[in-house]
């Protein structure tokens, strides 16, 4: 081989180099990229299942006190907390409350639960439906006095909402 040859190569493996380390950075920052929305996802059904169980924690509990619905009603949408339970039995081997009391402690309960991981519980009437429906909110939804950022006047979903609708009673 001659030397002109190998001057002319001068600097073509320090080239190489540096292209072969650009393309593994772009791949490392779409991996990084990937990682990020694979948490979000993850984040997005965690707060999924637990409105969804506290959907299903407040139906049950409405269905075992059908009788206290209206104040279910009520004291979910007032979000009220710190609620007394029913204690005490009364001589005559009775419990010592009443339907509406139950409710009250029971939306105080889930109210304590859903606040405590971010999440807002509304009953409302279901739209496009003559039942009544539990509405769980987080995130930048907004439902503590309508239902308009989570269900359309038609019934159906409002895009990018983070609700869950459960039609319930």
């Amino acid at each position: 081989m001659s030397s002109k040859h190998i001057k002319s190569q001068h600097g073509v493996g320090l080239i190489e180099v540096l292209v072969a380390l650009l393309l593994i950075a772009i791949g490392i920052l779409g991996f990084s990229a990937l990682q990020l929305r694979a948490m979000d996802a993850a984040n997005e059904a965690a707060d999924r299942t637990f409105a969804i169980n506290i959907a299903r924690d407040l139906s049950e509990r409405m269905r075992a006190n059908k009788s206290g619905f209206n104040q279910y009603k009520t004291s979910i949408n007032a979000n009220k907390v710190n609620e007394t339970g029913c204690v005490g039995i009364t001589s005559a081997y009775t419990p010592s409350c009443n339907a509406e009391k139950m409710a009250d402690f029971d939306a105080s309960e889930i109210n304590k639960k859903a606040t405590a991981n971010g999440h807002v519980v509304r009953i409302d009437a279901c739209r496009g439906s003559t039942l009544s429906c539990v509405y769980v909110a987080w995130g930048d939804t907004d439902i503590k006095t309508s239902i308009d950022q989570c269900v359309s006047t038609s019934g159906s979903y409002v895009a990018n909402a983070q609700c869950l609708v459960m039609e319930s009673y």
